[in-house]
């Protein structure tokens, strides 16, 4: 490292110095017309109040100038009623003029240090597989997509338009986000949403949020992607409304087709939509960091026991993580999970991204190591919601 340079931790005072130079780093060839800004995107972490300086690491010269920031932006999951510490990277950003000398690997390296000293159990971010994966992160977690199109809707509902009627939510509708999150907080795996901070929350990524009624009872919601495309997200307050609720998502929509995304435990979302889709497609969700094997495992392993019969079965692993070797007894018994630290001789061994790949990834040959039983258990659930990343 450069001595001349600054590397550490922004600074709150230059909280809005710093979103300007991502501004330019990211969007500087955006249209005017459509051009995006940090805050706008994602104003639950860039307004000034959730110190977004601070949550960088940053390179600054002796002027205080950027040359490079990569986010740390730490969350709470609640995965089957256990805590998992989550730290969700975002904002990795060179300056235009300081590629290729090497500030992203040093930031990175620093961001990655401090997960580990706070005992951050799992990361999580977007990006290219292969330049991330110099850090310990893997393409992981598992997504639904389920298209619902014109012909869909012709079909299903002969035409007609559809019972529920959709409002679009403003900032101030706060009674209306408390029925939101009621739905919201049913999930198995959650995030923390603050209610003072809900409206930024769900228009995260430029998302719209809608409720929907029955007359006028909240009957549920979803929140519509920018380009009017895809839902991130819906849930309803009876199974019976969501053919509904994907009609009148479709016709808000003005599109030809929207895409449902849906995470794999959600059995009533389930139930319509894969009976009823033109298309489905299984993908995955965020690349993945593990930090604690033990802890993430048997969180995860417990969330796919609640919505799914588990095999008896048993399986010792010896797991070279990125933070430490953690030697670990898996059992499943009468649907109970049992993930604990073991002393013998482990069956398997696997490296930092091979046991990622075997227990988190959707495709993976590693698998083929394991007991019939043992593959059936994976991969895990991993699912974070489009509005609770970074």
């Amino acid at each position: 490292m450069d001595e001349k340079l600054y590397y550490g931790r922004g600074k709150d005072c230059d909280n809005k110095k710093l979103i300007a130079f991502l501004d330019e780093v990211f969007f500087t060839e955006d249209d005017e017309a459509t051009k995006r800004d940090f805050v706008s995107i994602l104003p639950k972490i860039y307004h000034d109040e959730y110190r977004p300086a601070y949550n960088n690491f940053v390179v600054q010269d002796e002027n205080g100038e950027f040359r490079a920031a990569v986010g740390n932006f730490y969350v709470n999951l609640d995965v089957c009623g256990e805590e998992i510490k989550a730290c969700c990277i975002g904002n990795v950003a060179v300056g235009l003029k300081y590629r290729s000398k090497g500030y992203m690997v040093d930031l990175m390296e620093m961001s990655v240090e401090d997960m580990m000293e706070n005992g951050t159990d799992l990361a999580y971010l977007g990006g290219q597989r292969q330049r991330y994966g110099y850090f310990g992160f893997e393409t992981s977690g598992v997504s639904y997509n389920f298209e619902f199109n014109k012909k869909t809707a012709k079909h299903i509902f002969g035409g007609r338009k559809s019972t529920l009627r959709a409002v679009k939510l403003q900032e101030n509708d706060t009674e209306v986000f408390a029925k939101i999150d009621e739905l919201y907080q049913k999930n198995v795996i959650k995030a923390s949403r603050p209610m003072k901070d809900y409206y930024r929350i769900i228009t995260s990524w430029r998302h719209t949020p809608y409720a929907v009624y029955d007359g006028d009872e909240f009957a549920g919601y979803f929140l519509m992607g920018y380009e009017y495309n895809w839902i991130s997200e819906c849930a309803v307050t009876k199974p019976e409304y969501y053919g509904e609720l994907a009609l009148a998502a479709y016709e808000v929509s003005g599109k030809e087709s929207v895409r449902f995304n849906a995470p794999p435990f959600d059995k009533e979302k389930h139930s319509f939509f894969t009976v009823n889709s033109e298309n489905i497609s299984v993908g995955g969700c965020e690349s993945l960091l593990v930090l604690n094997y033990e802890k993430v495992l048997r969180a995860y392993l417990k969330t796919k026991a609640s919505y799914t019969s588990l095999a008896d079965g048993e399986l010792t692993v010896l797991i070279h993580g990125k933070k430490a070797d953690e030697k670990l007894r898996i059992a499943v018994k009468n649907n109970e999970v049992t993930v604990e630290k073991f002393d013998g001789e482990a069956e398997i061994e696997f490296t930092h991204f091979e046991a990622t790949r075997a227990f988190l990834s959707n495709f993976t040959f590693e698998r083929e190591k394991l007991s019939g039983a043992a593959q059936q258990w994976f991969p895990l659930p991993a699912f974070i919601f489009s509005t609770d990343q970074m």
